[in-house]
């Protein structure tokens, strides 16, 4: 595959930098991280961004520094715990839909000027099985309550925007990483998990995404996907 440029929010840790680790094991690739603090991945082919997709102003300020053409968005950042609806604050549940909806969309509209410019042109969505209506009918465990709310918002933001972006050639997509051993992922174990049941290491979940992404074609567009290449129910 000819030279592509990856723009990967929220990459510090995680399944962001294990995609920006992997991204750039190809020296061809160039890869753009984005961090909310300075951080350095220590490879040549590794551009950082401050950006913190909570605000509108540093969005802003991120994109206005990016001069190169984006082939791919990959939206990773998000904010998320295990909470019941119910006793959510109003002000958590703002906190909730302002990182991981309007982030998203933030982020979207700054950076889509860079991506009309690039040869790829695909946006896809880190979401989450969390997000399935038919999956959360009764869960016991994972991420339920307002992650998994705006989780499903974000399959919809990805369907709205294959809608609205398909005539210009642009593939959208969610795609769920699987349940991944991350700081995160580990907040949603409690004892209704079944017996060997667990998060698969980081490097699997990034290996299997990019191998989704990178295959990802028109017909593909507006569908919800798994990290294996499964198709996801809504």
């Amino acid at each position: 595959m000819p030279s592509q440029t990856y723009l990967v929010i929220g990459a510090s840790r995680g399944i962001g930098y294990g995609l920006v680790e992997q991204l750039s094991g190809d020296s061809s690739n160039k890869v753009i991280a984005t961090v909310r603090k300075p951080f350095d991945f220590g490879k040549s082919n590794i551009e950082t961004l401050v950006l913190d997709q909570s605000s509108t102003s540093s969005v802003q300020a991120a994109a206005s520094k990016l001069s190169t053409p984006v082939d791919t968005l990959i939206l990773n950042a998000a904010i998320g715990l295990d909470e019941a609806l119910l006793s959510t604050t109003e002000d958590r549940l703002h906190e909730y839909m302002n990182t991981n909806i309007l982030g998203v969309q933030r982020v979207v509209n700054a950076f889509l000027p860079a991506l009309r410019k690039g040869t790829a042109k695909k946006i896809v969505i880190i979401t989450s099985y969390s997000g399935s209506n038919t999956a959360q009918r009764g869960a016991e465990f994972g991420f339920r309550g307002p992650y998994a709310v705006t989780k499903a918002a974000n399959n919809m933001q990805a369907v709205q925007l294959h809608n609205e972006l398909r005539g210009e050639g642009f593939v959208v997509a969610p795609v769920h990483p699987g349940w991944v051993a991350t700081d995160m992922g580990s907040l949603a174990i409690n004892d209704r998990v079944p017996e060997g049941v667990k998060p698969m290491p980081v490097e699997d979940s990034a290996a299997g995404l990019i191998k989704v992404i990178d295959g990802l074609t028109t017909e593909d567009s507006g569908k919800f996907w798994g990290f294996d290449g499964s198709s996801m129910a809504w």
